[in-house]
């Protein structure tokens, strides 16, 4: 047996080392692992003089492997992908998901599928605790250590897989008593004379865009008085207060149209339908609880946004 591997202090220096390329730095690294920063630096410090090379070249906000580095991961990075589908196989065996899984959701999509999911996938897998996190806007999912993400709209190219599980339409409406003191818009330019309502994102305090076809509305031409809302349903009870007009998911407002307490207007001009998508990191659904989670709320997305789940980018 080599040297490197003659001790347990060197086989955690490969995992550190390992981590902290994957993720791109030492912090990250010891969420992924549950250890400190400052722990993961100094395993791989170990690692480099056990081995007599330096194998990252680090800055203030990177890692870069050097040329020894490079060829070490290569066959680290093997190794514990193999190591991964071993574990993977015998948790298939085993037949049991069990474990934690972190999820982050958009507050609306997590609030409308996931929550009224909880227990019926709690009574199918007992075993797995779920953490579930509303976020907006979007996080590092790598980089927080979330196991999934559920999320709308479109998607960045990244390494990260993605299933669609569904998808909505935009919906611009007003309440009945609205439109009749304030007039029905017939085009997108009929808006500059009206009260328009934006969602505002928590944090950062972004308007969140109208879309319709050709066309991107950033900001209301006539703000809202005194209101602003980062709450869908905030958003729903305005519109149905008749306080203005506001554009939202087909299925935030669906029983608000269908009694009538809100009226579409525009829908001519209204942008293709969205994707609804699962997201994940490569390695996470090496793990069975992730597996079986994607497959229940792909599945049950799926019936209540009545489109079949498929692969975007990668399957688990």
């Amino acid at each position: 047996m080599s040297s490197v591997l003659s001790s347990l202090e060197s086989l955690n220096g490969l995992i550190a080392f390992a981590s902290a390329v994957q993720t791109g730095g030492f912090s990250a690294a010891g969420r992924q692992l549950g250890l400190s920063a400052s722990a993961v630096g100094k395993a791989v410090e170990r690692l480099e003089f056990r081995l007599g090379t330096r194998l990252l070249n680090r800055t203030t906000r990177s890692l870069a492997l050097t040329g020894e580095g490079e060829v070490l991961y290569h066959y680290v990075d093997k190794v514990l992908k193999d190591l991964q589908e071993a574990e993977r196989e015998l948790n298939t065996r085993q037949g049991t998901p069990r474990g934690r899984l972190r999820i982050t959701a958009t507050p609306v999509l997590g609030r409308r599928f996931l929550v009224p999911a909880l227990h019926d996938f709690h009574a199918l897998y007992p075993e797995v605790k779920v953490a579930l996190s509303f976020d907006l806007p979007r996080p590092d999912i790598i980089e927080e250590g979330f196991d999934l993400a559920l999320w709308a709209g479109e998607l960045e190219d990244s390494s990260l897989q993605a299933r669609r599980v569904g998808s909505y339409a935009l919906i611009t409406c007003a309440s009945p008593g609205y439109l009749a003191e304030n007039g029905t818009p017939t085009s997108i330019a009929d808006l500059g004379s009206h009260c328009c309502l934006h969602y505002r994102h928590r944090g950062n305090q972004r308007l969140e865009p109208w879309r319709f076809q050709n066309h991107t509305i950033s900001k209301p031409p006539i703000p809202a008085p005194d209101c602003h809302l980062n709450d869908a349903g905030a958003l729903v009870e305005a519109a149905v207060a008749g306080l203005c007009i506001v554009q939202l998911p087909d299925f935030v407002v669906r029983e608000e149209i269908a009694t009538g307490r809100l009226q579409e207007v525009l829908q001519s001009n209204a942008v293709a339908p969205l994707g609804v998508f699962l997201v994940w990191p490569p390695m996470s659904a090496q793990a069975l609880r992730v597996r079986v989670f994607i497959e229940f709320i792909s599945k049950r997305a799926g019936d209540q946004l009545n489109i079949t789940g498929t692969a975007a980018s990668g399957q688990p």
